[in-house]
C-alpha cells in the first residue's frame, strides 16, 4: 500500500540493497532526515504504520530465537580464525537479511531461510522480528547515579530505506518494511548522483554511530544502477553492574599465539554466574539492569580452537544450566578493535545461501517485478571497546543486490577467549567475538 506518491516504472538493470547496523548514541526515528544534508528528502512509502504490538505465538517467538542463535554460531564458525581477533553482530546480519528475505521467492527464499535459521513463514517471521526489536528496545536503562558514578544501558535498532526516485518496488514489500521494521523510504537520485547519495547515507550512519562507523559504503559501490539502500542501525553501550576499579588495573601478560604481550588488565571481585567443564571456564558479567550480560568462555591453555569450535546453542544452554551465582575473581584485558569490512558471501554460501548470489537463479520478485535481481555481496564491519566502566559496540552490515565474599573462583582471561553480548530474556546473541591478542587494533 503506497501513499499518493506513486513509483513510476523504470527498466532496472540492477539494484543495490544495503542493510546497515551500527552504533549510535541514542535512539533515532527511522523517518528522521539525514543530518548535515540541509534538506528534507521526499518519501515514497507504505501508508501502513509500524505495528507496535505484534501478535506472535510463543512457539513462533521461541522458533525465531532458536534459529537466530543457531545462525549466530554457524556464522562465527565460518568467519573466525583461531589466530586472529574477531567480532561481529549476528543480530545485525539477521535483521539485514530478514529485510532482504522479505523480497525473496522460490528456491532463493528457501535457501536463505535454511542458511539464516528462519523456520517460520514470511508473515510470522517478520512479525516475530518486529516483536524482538520492540522487546530489545525495553532493555534501555536511563542514566542514573550510583556509588560508582553515573550508569546506563543503551540498546536501540533503527531502520530506514533510501530508494531511487521512480523505481517500482512491490507495494507488499514496502508494507513489510513499514509494518515490521518501521522503515520509511526516502527518495534519492542514484542515477545522476550516486556519489552524493553515498555521502548522504554515510553521513547519516556516522551521525548515528558517533563516528564509530565512517565511510561504511565505499566509493563506487553505489552507481546509477542502484535502486535501494536499506539501513538498520544498532547501538549498544552498557555500564557494568559492578564497575572495575581503575586503581586495580595493571599491565599484565596475555598469552597470545604469537607470543606474550603486555596489556592493561581489569581486576575485580564479582558475584556472577560461573561454570566450568572439561577444558573451559565460563562467567557472565552483568550490565546495569541485569537484562544484558557479557558471557566469557575461557578455554584452557592449548585448547582454544577445540573449545571455540564446540560452542553452539546446545553447548551454551548446558553451560548456562550448570552456572551458579558465585563470588569470582575476574581478570579481563582492556581491548578495543574493529573487525572488517569483510565479505560474508563465502560464509553464507557455505551455509546454503547459494541461489541468491546467482544472477541466473536468484528470485527476488517479492521485492520488484522484473526478476532480474541477485545479491552481489554481503559486507560486515564491527567495533567493540571494553574498559573499567563498561562496553561499547557497533556493527554494520551491507547487502548489495544487483540485476541481471573472598572469592574461591578465579577466571583470568590471560589467554585467547570467546565472548558474547546477550539478552537474557530472549537469548538473542547481539554480538559474538574472540580476543586472541588484546593489543591488536
Amino acid at each position: 500500500m503506497l501513499t499518493a506518491r506513486t513509483l513510476s516504472s523504470l527498466a532496472p538493470a540492477a539494484l543495490a540493497l544495503v542493510a546497515l547496523a551500527a552504533g549510535a548514541s541514542c535512539s533515532k526515528e527511522a523517518e528522521e532526515p539525514p543530518p548535515n544534508t540541509g534538506t528534507t528528502l521526499a518519501e515514497a512509502r507504505s501508508d501502513l504504520p509500524r505495528d507496535l504490538a505484534p501478535t506472535v505465538a510463543p512457539a513462533d517467538y521461541a522458533a525465531l530465537h532458536a534459529g537466530n542463535a543457531a545462525f549466530a554460531f554457524d556464522l562465527y564458525g565460518e568467519l573466525a580464525a583461531a589466530d586472529a581477533n574477531f567480532f561481529c553482530s549476528p543480530a545485525s546480519v539477521s535483521v539485514a537479511l530478514a529485510m532482504t528475505w522479505a523480497g525473496a521467492k522460490g528456491t532463493t527464499e528457501s535457501e536463505m531461510a535454511q542458511a539464516l535459521g528462519f523456520t517460520l513463514p514470511q508473515t510470522s517471521l517478520h512479525a516475530a522480528f518486529d516483536k524482538l526489536l520492540l522487546d530489545l528496545d525495553t532493555r534501555n536503562v536511563a542514566t542514573h547515579t550510583t556509588d560508582e558514578g553515573p550508569k546506563n544501558v543503551r540498546l536501540s535498532f533503527t531502520n530506514a530505506a533510501w530508494a531511487q526516485t521512480g523505481y517500482p518496488f512491490t507495494p507488499s514489500y514496502l508494507d513489510t518494511l513499514a509494518v515490521n521494521y518501521g522503515a520509511g523510504v526516502k527518495l534519492l537520485d542514484f542515477l545522476t548522483d550516486a556519489a552524493g547519495a553515498t555521502v548522504t547515507i554515510n553521513d547519516w550512519v556516522a551521525a548515528q554511530t558517533e563516528n564509530k562507523i565512517t565511510d561504511l559504503i565505499p566509493p563506487g559501490l553505489l552507481s546509477p544502477l542502484t535502486r535501494l539502500v536499506l539501513t538498520n542501525t544498532l547501538y549498544f553501550y552498557g555500564s557494568w553492574k559492578k564497575a572495575f576499579d581503575a586503581d586495580f588495573t595493571t599491565d599484565d601478560a596475555f598469552h597470545a599465539p604469537a607470543g606474550d604481550v603486555t596489556v592493561p588488565t581489569l581486576h575485580g571481585e564479582l558475584d556472577t554466574p560461573y561454570a566450568e567443564g572439561d577444558g573451559w571456564q565460563l562467567a557472565s558479567l552483568p550490565y546495569d539492569g541485569d537484562a544484558l550480560v557479557m558471557t566469557i568462555v575461557l578455554p584452557a591453555a592449548g585448547r582454544f580452537d577445540e573449545i571455540r569450535t564446540a560452542i553452539d546453542p546446545a553447548w551454551l544452554a548446558a553451560a548456562d544450566a550448570a552456572a551458579v551465582e558465585h563470588p569470582t575473581t575476574v581478570s579481563l584485558p582492556k581491548f578495543r578493535f574493529t573487525w572488517g569490512t569483510e565479505s560474508l558471501k563465502p560464509a553464507l554460501q557455505a551455509l546454503g545461501m547459494v541461489d541468491a548470489f546467482d544472477s541466473a537463479a536468484a528470485d527476488f520478485t517479492g521485492m520488484e517485478p522484473t526478476g532480474e535481481l541477485f545479491v552481489g555481496d554481503v559486507l560486515h564491519k564491527a567495533f567493540v571497546g571494553v574498559d573499567e566502566s563498561g562496553t561499547e559496540a557497533a556493527a554494520a552490515t551491507a547487502v548489495a543486490v544487483f540485476g541481471g565474599g573472598v572469592p574461591d573462583r578465579d577466571l583470568s582471561a590471560d589467554r585467547p577467549f570467546v565472548f558474547l553480548i546477550r539478552d537474557l530474556a530472549t537469548g538473542t546473541i547481539l554480538f559474538v567475538g574472540q580476543v586472541v591478542d588484546p593489543t591488536a587494533t
